[in-house]
């Protein structure tokens, strides 16, 4: 039995108590020796490593403003902890960004962003924490963009550069200029506008040499008059051209841009571009955009009275105009609006009195009148390649005539009879009717939908447009006829009060304006005048909801007036001392109106009443559908890309 407590070291159990146990119980006192057991090697012990704690108050200096295209300081956060990387949510404003390492934000931002929460993340093993940093970037956006004009040599224009604050308070704004080439003077008016933006109101230098001019504008942004105060964007820059330019001046080259047709605008088809004769072309136009296209020689007529008959129409890219001396030949021809190239002529050379009055153009067809005594005629032609449509019979004595007015029935009206009058013709040249006015020439009706309105200085006749059947009749007690000539067309206004615009024209020239004449405004619903004023008008005015504008001599201004009363409601008056009258009619879109002084061609600012665009030539003005601005006298023929 005592061999089952044998174990592995060889040894039964009861010797080795034996051994342990009886030191003092033999003979022998040494001790005997132990035995040494044999030991398990122990397991490898992982050291307890403790947890990571997620990094805590995590902070950045907030609210913060960045500055468009400025180097923004590296912001930088303060935290609790260590952290193994940064993140941000949403993405910051372009040109900026955040070090994943350090957590810095810092770069240039390249646009204006509103004020936004950015959320940023410290991250570790542990966790995250994160801090809401608020960021916006303001900038200062140059609306208008850059600044491209031509301006008469003598006669300063006055463009704008609109800017507008992005996300700080500008108001209120004050602004200097620096112009390394002097072209532009240093004050600056500065004009606050509804959508938040400033209008920079720029003047230049009258006395600058004819050239290009080309250079950067520096525009300090200032909260004081005196600049002593900046704002949070002190300044923006604007690239600029501007072609100063003499009546000398060599023709800078042409700029033969494809024809495209200009939203909007219609084709100029009659004197004053519609049957109203409003010379309003509903259209936006921007003067940075404007350029010369081309140029050619103008075409002859005769006579001082005859030259306020150089309107030219236009349709389908080409322009129609007449071209005409006393007894001498004349022609009406078209032209391309593409290159100022000829497409056809119609020679009246075969008349015992070739004289060509100026065309109207309408559904593919150039109507215009011709001839005197018995051999006159209104002459009907294709549009597109010049070939006959029709001749009618008219009767004439020596009377000249403004273009035809074409009514929305397709029929045509004019002027002529040998004791004055007023005829209707169908489209295939059949005549409606001949309504008997007073002698006088030089003038043509305007037509609506319901009537014919003929002015002929002694009184104003509105006539049905199919029968010639007079309706109303209204006398102006102001007219007295000195030379039977009218120089004008009446021009309608509001069609429920029945408003129509209308002076003798052509007494604005005699004895150098000293008798003048009266400009009116007849209501035809209630059969009165509604007002008058004397000047000296010598030209059709335009009109556009609700205000009509006239050029008056005397004085020497263009006036906005006031359907309502006549009042004027603001004026214009060129500085250069050259410029001592007016020559065309006026030519308005919605935002810009047109005018030729004796020596130059204005673009006028509606909303600043200021010249914005000038070219060194006068003459009569047409605007085509395909944005073409023309610029007609008998010695050259301008055409100028408004887009």
């Amino acid at each position: 039995m005592i061999r089952r407590f044998a174990t592995a070291f060889g040894l039964p159990l009861f010797v080795s108590l034996l051994l342990a146990g009886c030191g003092g119980g033999g003979s022998d006192s040494t001790p005997a020796p132990q035995p040494t057991l044999p030991t398990t090697p122990a397991s490898p012990v992982t050291p307890v490593t403790p947890a990571t704690a997620a990094p805590t108050a995590l902070s950045y200096p907030s609210p913060q403003t960045a500055s468009v295209d400025a180097t923004m300081p590296a912001i930088t956060p303060t935290v609790t902890g260590s952290v193994a990387s940064y993140s941000i949510a949403p993405a910051l404003p372009d040109g900026l960004s955040i070090s994943t390492a350090t957590g810095a934000i810092s770069g240039v931002p390249s646009a204006a962003t509103a004020p936004a929460t950015y959320t940023v993340t410290a991250t570790n093993t542990g966790g995250s924490t994160s801090f809401a940093l608020s960021l916006k970037v303001i900038g200062v956006d140059v609306v208008s963009g850059s600044l491209a004009r031509i301006a008469a040599q003598g006669s300063p224009i006055e463009p704008e550069v609109v800017v507008r604050p992005r996300y700080f308070d500008a108001g209120p704004l004050y602004a200097l200029v620096n112009d390394p080439n002097s072209l532009f003077g240093v004050p600056v008016t500065v004009t606050a506008l509804d959508d938040g933006s400033y209008a920079l109101r720029l003047r230049t230098n009258p006395a600058a040499p004819a050239g290009l001019v080309a250079g950067t504008l520096t525009f300090s942004l200032c909260r004081d008059a005196g600049c002593s105060t900046m704002q949070e964007i002190p300044s923006v820059t604007v690239p600029y051209s501007v072609r100063v330019m003499a009546a000398a001046t060599p023709w800078p080259g042409d700029n033969l841009t494809a024809l495209a047709a200009l939203p909007g605008a219609p084709d100029w088809g009659t004197f004053q571009g519609n049957a109203a004769h409003t010379g309003h072309v509903p259209v936006w136009v921007n003067p940075d955009r404007f350029s010369l296209r081309w140029k050619t020689a103008g075409n002859r007529v005769s006579g001082s009275f005859n030259l306020a008959k150089q309107n030219l129409v236009t349709s389908g890219g080409l322009l129609f105009v007449a071209s005409s001396a006393f007894m001498d030949g004349g022609m009406i021809t078209a032209r391309r609006e593409l290159d100022g190239g000829e497409a056809w002529r119609f020679d009246l050379a075969g008349l015992p009195y070739p004289v060509a009055n100026p065309a109207a153009v309408a559904n593919g067809v150039v109507y215009f009148a011709a001839g005197y005594q018995g051999d006159a005629y209104l002459f009907a032609r294709n549009a597109a390649d010049g070939s006959a449509v029709f001749r009618a019979d008219i009767s004439s004595q020596w009377e000249t005539y403004y273009a035809p007015t074409i009514g929305s029935n397709g029929a045509v009206y004019a002027n002529a009879g040998t004791y004055g009058g007023l005829y209707a013709f169908n489209a295939q040249g059949s005549q409606l009717f001949f309504s008997p006015q007073s002698q006088v020439t030089n003038w043509t009706p305007a037509v609506s939908a319901t009537g014919v309105y003929a002015y002929t200085g002694d009184r104003l006749q509105v006539v049905d447009p199919a029968t010639g059947a007079v309706s109303v009749t209204i006398p102006d007690p102001t007219y007295t006829n000195y030379i039977y000539d009218t120089g004008g067309a009446p021009v309608l206004g509001n069609a429920a009060l029945g408003s129509v615009f209308a002076a003798s024209y052509s007494n604005s020239v005699l004895n150098g304006g000293a008798i003048g004449n009266t400009l009116t405004n007849f209501r035809t619903t209630a059969g009165t005048i509604a007002w008058q004023f004397h000047g000296v008008y010598p030209t059709t005015p335009a009109y556009r909801d609700g205000v009509l504008y006239a050029v008056n001599q005397n004085p020497l201004r263009m006036e906005a007036r006031a359907e309502a009363d006549g009042a004027v409601l603001w004026s214009w008056t060129s500085d250069a001392v050259a410029e001592t009258g007016f020559v065309s009619e006026v030519l308005v879109t919605d935002n810009l109106l047109f005018l030729s002084t004796n020596t130059t061609t204005h673009a006028i600012d509606l909303r600043t009443h200021r010249s914005v665009w000038s070219y060194p030539a006068s003459g009569k003005l047409s605007l085509s559908a395909n944005g073409i601005l023309y610029i007609h006298n008998s010695t050259d023929l301008i055409a100028v890309n408004l887009k």
